[in-house]
C-alpha cells in the first residue's frame, strides 16, 4: 500500500488557497439503461451521444489539471462508455489519481467485469472501488429502477466482482443503497438480505437528493429510518460483521468517516441548515459529459464554463473570474446539502471535524484488536455464491 500518494494532500487540511479539485467527479456519459425514480439529475438535459467529450478531448483536459486524490467517473451508467478504462487510465497517468470509485447499476455484468480487469491491469497501484446499486429485494428494486430483471443482474455483478477481488490486492466492491421514500420501510430487511443471502461485506448509502425523475422531494424521506439503517451498519462495522474498506491505505480512516458522515447528513436534514463548511469549488469539482465545469453536481444552474471554450484548459476556468465567484457563493451563503462524495472532503480536510473521525477510528481499531484476540475470522473472506431467494 502506497501511503505517500495519500499523505501528500495533508497540507490541504489547513490550507485551501488556490486549490485544484482533489475530489473530481466526471459524468462520463448521460446515457443510462435504467430510468430510476430517484435519479438526482433527471431534470438535467442529457447530452447527445455525439456531443460527449471524446477520448482525445478528455486527454487534453486531464493534462491541464493537477494531481487528485479521488476520481469518480459516473453517469448515467458509466460502463456504457466502452472507453471507460481508457478514461480511468488517463486520469491515473496524468493526475496520479490515487483512488477511483465507480458507481454502477450492475446491469452489464460481463462488460463491467472485463472493464474492471482492464482498469486494474493498465493502472498499476491504482486503488479501485466499485459500488453496485441494490435498493430493494427482487421486484422492488426492479420497480424503483424501472428495469425488469435488474436485481438479478446486479446481484450477479456484485458476486462476480467479489470473486475478482481475490486476484487484485487493490480492488474492492460493495453494495450501494440509495435511500428514498420508495424503500425506506424495508431498509433493515434489505440489509439483512444483502449480508446473509448475497454475501455483502460492506454497504454504502446515498440519500436521495437533487431533482428526482419522480417529483418527490427528500422531505418525504423519514430520516429516522435512514438513521436506523446506519445504526445497524455502525454496530456491525464495530463488531467486525462488516469489513468496510480494507484494501487501501487509511482504510479505517475512511470507515470512520463513514460513521461520522451519516450523522452530519441526518442533522442537516433535521435542521435544514449548514453544519460544516463545504469545499465545493476548491477541493471538490465536477464536470458534465459535454465539458461543462461546475463546483458541484447539484449546482447545475451555476456552471463555471465549458472547457471546449478555453482550449481544454481546465485551470483557466477553475481559477478564472467565474470560478472565484462560485467559491465566494459557496462560502458566503454557507451552502449545504447531503452530497456524500463532497462531504468526504468536507470531513477529512476540516481540522475541526477530524477529532470526531479520530474517535471513531480508534474505536474501529480497538474492535479489530479484540476480534483478532478472540480468534474471529475477517468478514472480507466470505463470498456467498448463491442467489437463492
Amino acid at each position: 500500500m502506497n501511503y505517500k500518494r495519500y499523505l501528500k494532500y495533508g497540507s490541504r487540511i489547513l490550507y485551501k488557497g488556490r486549490a485544484s479539485p482533489i475530489y473530481f467527479v466526471f459524468f462520463v456519459t448521460d446515457f443510462c439503461n435504467a430510468r430510476c425514480k430517484h435519479c438526482l439529475l433527471a431534470a438535467h438535459e442529457p447530452a447527445h451521444k455525439a456531443k460527449e467529450l471524446t477520448i482525445d478531448e478528455i486527454e487534453r483536459i486531464s493534462a491541464s489539471m493537477d494531481d487528485m486524490l479521488f476520481f469518480t467517473p459516473t453517469g448515467g451508467e458509466p460502463f456504457l462508455r466502452r472507453d471507460l478504462a481508457e478514461i480511468v487510465r488517463i486520469f491515473h497517468c496524468n493526475n496520479h489519481a490515487a483512488n477511483v470509485g465507480l458507481p454502477t447499476n450492475g446491469s452489464l455484468t460481463g462488460r463491467i467485469v472485463e472493464t474492471t480487469k482492464e482498469m486494474l491491469d493498465t493502472c498499476p497501484g491504482l486503488d479501485l472501488h466499485i459500488d453496485v446499486s441494490i435498493d430493494g429485494i427482487g421486484e422492488q428494486h426492479n420497480d424503483i429502477r424501472c428495469f425488469p430483471g435488474l436485481f438479478d443482474r446486479a446481484v450477479r455483478t456484485y458476486q462476480e466482482l467479489r470473486v475478482l477481488e481475490k486476484h487484485y490486492a487493490n480492488f474492492s466492491t460493495c453494495a450501494e443503497i440509495t435511500v428514498s421514500r420508495y424503500n425506506q420501510d424495508h431498509l433493515l430487511e434489505l440489509y439483512d438480505y444483502l449480508t446473509h443471502k448475497v454475501g455483502v461485506n460492506t454497504v454504502f448509502t446515498l440519500l436521495m437528493r437533487g431533482a428526482p425523475r419522480d417529483p418527490v422531494s427528500t422531505d418525504e424521506v423519514d430520516i429516522r429510518k435512514y438513521e436506523e439503517l446506519h445504526a445497524a451498519l455502525e454496530r456491525d462495522n464495530k463488531a467486525r460483521i462488516l469489513s468496510g474498506y480494507y484494501k487501501m491505505p487509511f482504510s479505517d480512516v475512511l470507515n470512520a468517516k463513514r460513521i461520522v458522515r451519516p450523522r452530519i447528513i441526518a442533522k442537516t436534514v433535521r435542521e435544514r441548515r449548514f453544519q460544516i463548511p463545504c469545499y465545493a469549488g476548491s477541493l471538490g469539482g465536477a464536470m458534465f459529459s459535454e465539458g461543462q465545469v461546475l463546483p458541484c453536481e447539484l449546482h447545475v444552474d451555476k456552471v463555471i464554463g465549458n472547457v471546449r471554450d478555453v482550449d481544454y484548459d481546465f485551470k483557466k476556468l477553475w481559477f478564472g473570474p467565474k470560478g472565484e465567484e462560485m467559491r465566494r457563493y459557496v462560502r458566503d451563503t454557507k451552502c449545504f446539502c447531503t452530497y456524500e462524495c463532497f462531504l468526504t472532503v468536507n470531513i477529512l480536510f476540516n481540522p475541526l471535524v477530524l477529532p470526531r473521525v479520530a474517535k471513531e477510528w480508534a474505536t474501529l481499531k480497538w474492535s479489530k484488536v479484540k476480534h483478532r484476540l478472540a480468534g474471529g475470522a475477517e468478514p472480507a473472506a466470505t463470498v456467498v455464491v448463491s442467489t437463492d431467494k
